[in-house]
């Protein structure tokens, strides 16, 4: 027990927190498009071979557009997330690393099923890996909610946002089983489950009040 106690120590300053993530974040969405190559052409003017490539490149682009908006969802609602502490300890911190820990294994899984678009596991691995990532920010958040929250906004919780926000890793494995049954199918979930927290959910609480400015 003491090991927990020294986590829930400390009162670091968010600013160099939210540095540091938005460093990770930008670099996770450049390696993404990394893997958009030019295609090599055997005949240089050739206008068939090039559009022949351009489409055989098309699981790649569609693979790095859905992981680019999910990122990006996912950059937004931890900027937002982080207005909500009235400082860090220890324990948010390690947290929000390993959350930044799975934003930089993206690029991997993106290039698998961009490569591989009709392999089932290639395409079950996406889904898996985003529900895990879609977790760990949840983690993160509901740490947050429990521990960290600044007294203003308490009042304002959602009581039911764990449960709402459970939507999302439920999609994605959705999408992750679907490959198995039809990859097509599992590229559509995948590339609808972003919107549903394509911004950050309102902040509800009992007493009906929207929060103040600096949260949003």
């Amino acid at each position: 027990m003491h090991l927990f106690d020294r986590f829930r120590q400390g009162e670091l300053r968010l600013g160099r927190i939210e540095a540091f993530s938005d460093g990770v974040f930008a670099i996770v969405v450049t390696l993404l498009v990394l893997e958009l190559k030019v295609p090599t052409l055997k005949d240089h003017a050739s206008v068939g071979e090039l559009a022949h490539q351009l489409v055989e490149l098309m699981p790649k682009f569609l693979s790095w557009l859905i992981s680019f908006i999910i990122v990006c969802k996912f950059w937004l609602n931890h900027h937002h997330l982080l207005t909500l502490p009235r400082h860090a300890n220890y324990a948010m911190l390690w947290l929000n690393s390993i959350f930044l820990m799975g934003q930089a294994f993206i690029p991997f899984p993106t290039a698998l099923m961009g490569e591989y678009p009709e392999n089932r596991l290639a395409v079950s691995l996406f889904g898996c890996v985003f529900a895990i990532n879609t977790l760990l920010f949840i983690a993160l958040q509901t740490y947050i909610v429990r521990n960290l929250i600044r007294p203003e906004l308490a009042p304002l919780r959602d009581p039911h946002a764990l449960r709402k926000a459970m939507v999302g890793p439920a999609s994605y494995l959705l999408g992750a089983s679907a490959a198995w049954v039809s990859v097509h199918a599992a590229f559509v979930i995948y590339a609808l489950t972003p919107l549903f927290y394509i911004t950050p959910p309102p902040w509800h609480g009992p007493d009906a009040k929207s929060p103040p400015p600096s949260v949003e």
